[in-house]
């Protein structure tokens, strides 16, 4: 909320929705996944967001299928003129028992004079995988962050933020393109993470630990 308007080119995040049941689930969930955001309270971390990016800007919003539908709402919701969706093949199912999710989705908030994307709406990046030593919890692939950064045309000149970078890994890829990266967290571990991850793709890079925002109106936990 501390950055004036126009302050950055690309917001492309992986925010902490509480779609996953964290406490039916089985322990490793319920460990890995202590806390979240509904996504009524996303809705209104985009909509700042959405103020604060350039007239040229856009965003890449992350959820699973079952978010899916509160997403695009939250996204309506958050001011973007149009919403269109990236489907990630995460090439081996998802956590848990039953029908599992080897799919997950990217979407994609247009303001009026939004850039133009180029590529294809479909992206073939395998996940990190379970028990991969080091991972962040929720930790996505270098690759899927340097294929959304290619999309997009990030290049020198971009500011790309993450409100919610947690390792840092969705950055490392328009960090290696030249842009400026903005990673927030609350967690320490997180941004500590996301230090080390993002110096291996160069320097300037800018990590901060922050407050969970306040609990909306109605909102879930």
């Amino acid at each position: 909320a501390a950055l004036p308007p126009g302050s950055f080119s690309v917001l492309l995040t992986d925010p902490p929705y509480t779609t996953v049941d964290r406490r039916s689930g089985s322990g490793h969930l319920r460990r890995w996944f202590p806390g979240g955001l509904s996504w009524a309270e996303i809705a209104r971390i985009l909509a700042t967001a959405r103020r604060k990016l350039r007239p040229d800007g856009v965003a890449f919003v992350m959820t699973n299928g079952d978010g899916l539908r509160d997403a695009l709402t939250a996204m309506e919701r958050a001011g973007f003129t149009r919403v269109r969706t990236i489907t990630w093949d995460r090439r081996y199912p998802g956590l848990g028992g039953g029908l599992r999710h080897q799919t997950e989705f990217v979407l994609v908030g247009y303001l009026p004079g939004s850039r133009p994307l180029t590529g294809v709406d479909l992206v073939a990046v395998a996940a990190v995988g379970p028990g991969t030593a080091g991972r962040w919890p929720t930790q996505k692939p270098d690759g899927l962050g340097r294929r959304l950064a290619v999309i997009a045309g990030v290049g020198p000149g971009d500011v790309v933020l993450d409100p919610f970078c947690g390792s840092g890994a969705l950055l490392v890829g328009s960090k290696e393109r030249g842009a400026a990266v903005i990673g927030c967290d609350i967690a320490p571990a997180a941004i500590r993470a996301a230090r080390r991850n993002l110096g291996v793709a160069g320097t300037g890079t800018t990590a901060k630990a922050g407050r969970r925002p306040p609990k909306a109106p109605g909102a879930g936990p």
